[in-house]
């Protein structure tokens, strides 16, 4: 097999990887899909419609447009900031931008009503070099920090608005959801400053990628972050086909199947199976160079503990003497002849 050849199938799984994400997005951006999501984790819409929340979502769900980055993030009119900065995307290439970012009403009544704005990122596992709740606080309070003379202007800062940051871990070894926030402590005297605490809130939703039947009673308060998991792992699970996906989703958790969600499942799972296929037969070439690389080790010293010399050893199996003997060595073989 030539050097070309040897790269082939890496490349090609890590190209299908990276389609694999973009789709995953695109699936995860559809507003059934986030209002499910938001029914679980943000308390103004629990016990609501998924269809009902769906209708909440306002205007344009920007994915990966919108940079993280101080100054970047807001998009600016003359001199007011009007929205989201989706604006310059080849001079901001370089900067972190949202997966995934909208604004939802709580409610359809305009006088009760108010903006909640919501970033939501997908993880492919929980990264090793970071903390990952050190990343979602950032992100949460450039969610925050971003509002200055877009939600509010001057000192009004009780114009501010109220955000999440949801996050989506795959591959983890179990499913697990937890609510970052603030909370206030009164160290001493009994007075309570009033707002504030529940402005900030970060979502970290862990799933193990298997779609999961409902095999134990859990409490009321688990009852959601539950369902939560079971619905991720069912979009993004690697033992269903679309047509079981697709199926669950709607029956399972009233998710509204157009035409749109369709053709992105679909092309996602099929995606994910071939980067299945492909690890595989890479992990199949892999095993068999290992196997090879066994079998020639073991032949160099068993050569060696019946007598023959380095140089012989590095003939006979088209070796330096270094390689024969690092072989050797690596082993723990004592080299006495």
């Amino acid at each position: 097999m030539t050097k070309e050849n040897k790269s082939t199938e890496p490349d090609a799984v890590r190209e299908l990887t990276m389609q694999y994400d973009e789709r995953a997005k695109k699936a995860l951006s559809y507003k059934t899909v986030l209002a499910f999501i938001l029914s679980k984790t943000v308390a103004e819409f629990k016990g609501m419609r998924v269809k009902d929340i769906a209708g909440l979502i306002e205007g344009e769900i920007y994915i990966s447009k919108v940079p993280v980055d101080p100054g970047h993030t807001n998009k600016t009119d003359g001199e007011r900031i009007t929205g989201f900065n989706t604006e310059n995307a080849e001079e901001n290439e370089g900067l972190i931008k949202y997966d995934i970012l909208f604004r939802v009403r709580t409610s359809r009544d305009a006088k009760k009503s108010y903006g909640i704005i919501i970033n939501v990122e997908m993880q492919k596992d929980k990264p090793t070099g970071y903390k990952l709740s050190n990343r979602a606080i950032f992100y949460a309070c450039r969610l925050i920090s971003a509002q200055k003379q877009r939600e509010f202007e001057h000192m009004k800062f009780n114009d501010m608005v109220k955000v999440y940051s949801i996050w989506i871990v795959a591959n983890m070894e179990s499913n697990s959801v937890n609510h970052i926030h603030l909370a206030q402590d009164t160290l001493y005297g009994t007075y309570k400053w009033k707002g504030g605490t529940d402005m900030i809130n970060i979502v970290i939703a862990g799933i193990t990628g298997k779609a999961q039947e409902v095999k134990e009673t859990v409490s009321p308060e688990k009852a959601d972050s539950v369902d939560l998991c079971r619905m991720l792992n069912t979009l993004f699970a690697v033992n269903l086909n679309h047509r079981e996906r697709l199926r669950s989703l709607s029956d399972d958790f009233d998710i509204d199947i157009d035409k749109g969600l369709r053709e992105e499942v679909e092309v996602m799972c099929n995606l994910g199976q071939g980067i299945l296929e492909r690890g595989q037969r890479e992990g199949e070439k892999k095993g068999e160079k290992r196997g090879i690389r066994k079998a020639k080790e073991e032949d160099i010293i068993n050569f060696y503990k019946v007598g023959a010399s380095l140089i012989m050893i590095a003939q006979a199996m088209s070796q330096t003497e270094e390689e024969v003997k690092k072989v050797l060595t690596d082993h723990g073989v004592t080299l006495d002849h």
